[in-house]
C-alpha cells in the first residue's frame, strides 16, 4: 500500500482537480460517455465508457476530508489516510498486503481538504480478487492500538519531509478561512498519539458513509462497478451537510531556517459549482503557471518576474463552496521584498486579448492530458460526483467546449474582484524582509 499527503498536483489547475473524461475520438454505445448511478444508501457510481483495458483501476472516495475535522479530532483524516491497508474487521494487515502482492496489484490512498480516495490498480484478469481485497481494506477498518502506535514513526518521517510549497498552500488556506477549509491537512506531531482507536473509529464512522461516498473505475463496466459499489454495504448515513466555509482573509508569518522564502497572496474566488469558476482558471493560465517543460522559462506575465533568482505563478484553488486565486512567489530571503513586489505588480495589471486565447489553449490542453491516464480519469470522476453537486458529470471534452467560450471581458472581471477583493498572505521560510499584506 502506498500513501500520500495530498490527491492533487501542489500548485493544482483547476480542471485537474475535478472535471473528468478522456479527449479521444467518440465510438458507437458507450464509449466516451460519462455513466452515472445512484444507490439507495446515496452513493455515487460513476464510469466512463473507455472499452476494456489490461490495467483497471477503481477508486472508492468520501467526503472525509480534513474540513470535517473538530476541535477534539484535529488530524484524524490524516491519520485515517496513513492508515489506508491496516486490519479490518474483514482482514488482517497481512492478508491484505499479501493478497495484493498475489495478484500484483496496488492500493493507494490519497488525501485532501474535502476527501479521501482509495485507489486499486489491477490487473483486468484479477480484477475480481483486486475488488474482494479493495472491499475488505475500507469497510470495518478497527484502528488496532499496536498498530496505530507502530504506524506514528511513518507519519512523522511524512511530517519531516513536507516541502515548503505544501506548507505554504497549507498556511493560506488557514489564514483565509481559519476553520473548515482553514483544518490544516497534516496532523500536528503533539497530536498524534491523541487521536486513538476510539476517536478514530467515530471519525470514519461519521464520513464514510454511502451519502458522502463515490465509487469510478476506468476498464470495467458500470454494472460491474455498481455490483461491487453494493457489497461495500455502505451505512446510507445522516445527511447532515456542513456549513459553509466562511472566506476571512488574514496573515500568517512562519519563520524558519531555510534560504528561501515562499508567499501565497490570494483574494477569495468562487467555487467549483459557479458559472464563472472556468474564467478563474482562464485567468491562472493567462498570468502564467510556470513553464510547460523542463528547463523553460514561461509565457505569462508572471514569468517575465520569474527570473534565476524567484519563482512565480498564479494559483487557482477551488473547492466545493469555496475558493481562492492568487499568487506563489519564491526567492532567495535577501530577494523577497523586490520578488513579492514585482509578482503583486503584475497581479494589479490586466491582461489582454492573446493572454486569455493563451490561457484557454493551455487550460484546455491541462484538461485533455490530465485524462489520458486511467488514474487522474477516475481521480476526477469521483471529484466531480462529491464535490460538484446538483451537475452531471462531464467529459474533458464538453468542458474544452465551455472553456472556449470565455471571453477576454469574463476574465478581466474576474481580475478585477481579484484586485479589489479582502486579501490574505502567508509567508513560511527567510521571511523577515517580506511585505506586510498592508505594505502591498
Amino acid at each position: 500500500m502506498a500513501s500520500s499527503v495530498s490527491k492533487v498536483p501542489l500548485l493544482q489547475t483547476l480542471a485537474k482537480r475535478t472535471f473528468a473524461a478522456v479527449a479521444a475520438p467518440k465510438a458507437a454505445g458507450s464509449q466516451n460517455k460519462v455513466e452515472v448511478t445512484t444507490l439507495p444508501n446515496k452513493a455515487i457510481v460513476t464510469s466512463l465508457g473507455c472499452g476494456p483495458k489490461p490495467i483497471v483501476q477503481v477508486a472508492v472516495a468520501f467526503r472525509a476530508g480534513s474540513r470535517n475535522e473538530t476541535s477534539e479530532n484535529y488530524g484524524a483524516s490524516h491519520i485515517l489516510r496513513s492508515s489506508a491497508g491496516l486490519s479490518t474487521c474483514n482482514a488482517s494487515s497481512f492478508y491484505i498486503c499479501r493478497s495484493l502482492q498475489q495478484i500484483g496489484a496496488s492500493l493507494t490512498a490519497t488525501s485532501d481538504r474535502e476527501t479521501i480516495v482509495y485507489v486499486l490498480e489491477s490487473s483486468a484478469s484479477n480484477i475480481n480478487e483486486g475488488l474482494d481485497t479493495l472491499r475488505k481494506a475500507v469497510t470495518g477498518q478497527e484502528f488496532r492500538p499496536w498498530e496505530l502506535s507502530d504506524n506514528i514513526s511513518r507519519i512523522k518521517i511524512e511530517l519531516a519531509s513536507l516541502p515548503s510549497q505544501a506548507k505554504v498552500i497549507d498556511l493560506i488556506h488557514k489564514a483565509a478561512f481559519r476553520s473548515g477549509l482553514g483544518n490544516s491537512i497534516f496532523v500536528r506531531e503533539f497530536n498524534i498519539k491523541k487521536l486513538n482507536s476510539e476517536t478514530l473509529q467515530h471519525y470514519a464512522a461519521n464520513n464514510l458513509t454511502g451519502d458522502k461516498a463515490a465509487i469510478a473505475g476506468c476498464g470495467i463496466s458500470q454494472s460491474d462497478l455498481t455490483c461491487f459499489a453494493e457489497s461495500l454495504g455502505l451505512c446510507p448515513g445522516s445527511g447532515s451537510a456542513l456549513p459553509a466555509s466562511k472566506y476571512s482573509g488574514g496573515e500568517i508569518r512562519i519563520e524558519e531556517n531555510i534560504p528561501l522564502q515562499h508567499t501565497i497572496i490570494a483574494a477569495e474566488a468562487p467555487s467549483l459549482d459557479k458559472s464563472d469558476a472556468l474564467a478563474y482558471a482562464v485567468l491562472r493560465y493567462a498570468l502564467g503557471t510556470g513553464p510547460s517543460v523542463y528547463r523553460g522559462t514561461g509565457s505569462g506575465p508572471l514569468s517575465k518576474v520569474a527570473g534565476v533568482l524567484v519563482g512565480a505563478q498564479a494559483l487557482s484553488m477551488a473547492h466545493s463552496d469555496a475558493g481562492l486565486f492568487g499568487i506563489y512567489v519564491a526567492s532567495p530571503g535577501y530577494n523577497a521584498k523586490e520578488a513579492v513586489e514585482a509578482a503583486v505588480k503584475v497581479l494589479k495589471g490586466g491582461v489582454t486579448d492573446q493572454d486569455v486565447a493563451r490561457g484557454k489553449a493551455q487550460l484546455k490542453a491541462a484538461l485533455l492530458y490530465s485524462n489520458e491516464r486511467c488514474r487522474g480519469l477516475v481521480d476526477d470522476l469521483v471529484g466531480q460526483a462529491l464535490l460538484v453537486t446538483g451537475v452531471p458529470p462531464k467529459s474533458a471534452a464538453e468542458l474544452a467546449d465551455q472553456v472556449s467560450s470565455v471571453t477576454t471581458q469574463q476574465v478581466q472581471q474576474a481580475l478585477q474582484k481579484i484586485q479589489s477583493g479582502k486579501k490574505s498572505l502567508a509567508t513560511i521560510g527567510s521571511i523577515s524582509k517580506v511585505p506586510y499584506l498592508d505594505e502591498l
